[in-house]
């Protein structure tokens, strides 16, 4: 696909597939706001004679660079949109896209990935809200609810900074979080990010028994907790999650240790609330969602709440954890997978003999980091995921000395 901001003819963005065909609704929807000046908002009004609230589309004025502006973020999506490696997600069906994944756009890519400010991040918001209103308010299209997740807020605000936000969480540090849960559940949560490297979304993917996925039947969590009481010599334990799980639609193996596969079955045992549901993770809410595998954001609720009790703590208790890494309330979820992806990096590089700075797209360190992850490793961004692995192995060096100068 490719994008041009036609001054000349048009006078507005005309977006293109890679055969010169034009991608045509946000063809359509530029030339509307460029011809009208005009963009579809979503707005709530009290009604006087029954003191209730209405929610409505509602058309309004926009000056010249709003109407660039949403054109430019629209195409930024757009490309996004024909990058994503899944065969539901394509330009021609972009359109159809569900709330979830568009909010994974602004939220995981924009804010977690690219390290965009809040500035720039409520631009793609607005830009998107404006398209996808248009979509609903002329095409009768389901209306979509585009914003920034709560904890992401506070990390967008840091990427506003000069000095942005340290991604890399020591071990040390990661334990001292997975210690300040709350429950069994959310300890094995925030574990499952530090130390398998899941998405918050990928929790859903752990199931209890055996289950068809990606061609065979694969071991659920009931023959691993087997496994392990027969081989107690054994350490570390596979589990594959299934395409169906995973972003991109990347299956993966797991490689759990010992230590982390007695907790999910302590979890089981003594805290898992009675279930029909397969999956190992449930809610334990006390309204209608008991019992229901976890919401794909339970990750990231989790940890901030974490975050935020361990915060108030180490503020309270200022020498007893001088010796630690310094927290933001800017940390997200996603921070320790990346820390996970961080050690695996580095600790192949370790083993390769290879000096970090010298990694390529092309080396087994950087293929076979990706592949524990699920990462892809021939779409348009895999240089710059190489570089923030370079930068936070960078920040890990650094973080260790300060750990240990501190300590003296």
């Amino acid at each position: 696909m490719r994008r041009i901001c036609d001054n000349l003819q048009s006078g507005h963005w005309i977006y293109l597939y890679d055969d010169d065909v034009p991608v045509l609704l946000p063809c359509l929807y530029s030339r509307y706001t460029h011809v009208t000046g005009l963009s579809v908002v979503y707005k709530k009004k009290r009604v006087e004679t029954t003191s209730t609230f209405e929610f409505l589309l509602e058309e309004v004025e926009i000056g010249d660079y709003a109407q660039y502006e949403r054109g430019q973020q629209l195409g930024l999506f757009l490309e996004w949109v024909e990058e994503y490696d899944h065969p539901s997600v394509t330009l021609a069906w972009h359109t159809a896209l569900p709330a979830e994944l568009i909010n994974e756009y602004i939220n995981e890519y924009l804010i977690v990935k690219l390290q965009k400010s809040e500035v720039v991040v409520n631009k793609a918001i607005n830009s998107l809200n404006s398209y996808y209103n248009w979509l609903t308010y002329f095409f009768d299209a389901n209306y979509k609810k585009i914003f920034m997740f709560a904890e992401y807020r506070a990390l967008a605000r840091a990427n506003n900074k000069s000095i942005l936000i340290v991604k890399y969480l020591l071990p040390a540090t990661r334990e001292l979080l997975y210690r300040y849960t709350d429950s069994l559940l959310e300890e094995v949560v925030l574990r499952n990010g530090g130390e398998l490297g899941c998405r918050t979304s990928e929790n859903r993917g752990l199931y209890l028994d055996n289950f068809q996925a990606d061609g065979k039947m694969r071991e659920g969590l009931l023959s691993l907790f087997k496994k392990m009481e027969d081989c107690p010599e054994k350490d570390e334990f596979e589990y594959h999650l299934p395409s169906f799980c995973a972003k991109y639609g990347s299956s993966r193996t797991l490689y759990i240790f010992r230590s982390h596969l007695q907790l999910m079955e302590r979890y089981y045992n003594t805290e898992r609330p009675e279930s029909v549901s397969n999956h190992l993770l449930v809610s334990n809410s006390r309204n209608h969602t008991k019992g229901d595998v976890i919401s794909k954001r339970y990750g990231s609720a989790a940890f901030s709440k974490t975050l935020k009790k361990l915060l108030k703590v180490m503020s309270e208790n200022p020498q007893a954890y001088s010796g630690y890494q310094t927290l933001d309330e800017a940390n997200v979820y996603h921070h320790l997978r990346h820390s996970f992806g961080t050690d695996i990096f580095h600790d192949l590089c370790v083993v390769a003999k290879k000096n970090y700075e010298t990694i390529t797209t092309e080396s087994r360190v950087y293929i076979e980091t990706a592949r524990r992850l699920g990462h892809k490793v021939d779409g348009t961004y895999t240089n710059q995921t190489t570089k923030n692995y370079i930068h936070a192995c960078e920040q890990r060096a650094a973080l260790l000395k300060d750990v240990v100068n501190a300590q003296r």
